[in-house]
């Protein structure tokens, strides 16, 4: 069943993630060294937030698929797994690289708003009904990861990379 919504219901799981990445930013720039797991943290439970908002949405579309925004971005069964699947690989990510980025002085707010912000772009990809949005959603997550190609900014090989990475890619 063919369903039109012209509310944003089917996106605030994508809101949601947009405006945990900005208070996370926000809140970034008043923490101290010491104090950065509190980003960390913020950063998970955004993830979680947004798995759980997917889980309503799907839940109230019954799992059907679902039109808005003049049919750019769509809601189905599909979408929502593989979301869901991009939560988990995102969230492990955020796991496993916290030690590695602090062993190397590179663990700032930044990087889990970068990730988390390109987890949007990924979102919004996978709700592409329309070439304009998903091109939207590409753009997004590749000028996140462009960024987090250049984290550490004393490395010259990093920055190198990141240049030739934006330039080509």
């Amino acid at each position: 069943m063919l369903t039109r919504l012209p509310i944003m219901l089917l996106a605030y799981p994508e809101i949601f993630l947009l405006a945990a990445g900005c208070a996370i930013l926000v809140i970034d720039l008043f923490l101290k060294d010491a104090t950065r797991w509190v980003t960390y943290a913020l950063s998970l439970a955004a993830l979680l937030g947004c798995a759980v908002l997917t889980m309503i949405v799907t839940g109230m579309t019954g799992g059907q698929l679902a039109y808005t925004f003049n049919g750019m971005f769509v809601s189905d069964m599909m979408a929502s797994v593989l979301k869901m699947s991009t939560y988990v690989a995102v969230a492990l990510c955020l796991v496993y690289s916290r030690v590695y980025m602090a062993d190397r002085g590179l663990y700032r707010g930044e990087y889990f708003v970068l990730a988390l912000f390109a987890t949007l772009g990924m979102m919004v990809m996978i709700s592409a009904s329309h070439f304009l949005t998903l091109y939207l959603g590409l753009e997004l997550m590749s000028l996140c990861l462009y960024s987090l190609v250049a984290l550490n900014r004393e490395s010259a090989v990093s920055s190198e990379a990141a240049m030739k990475y934006f330039v080509l890619g």
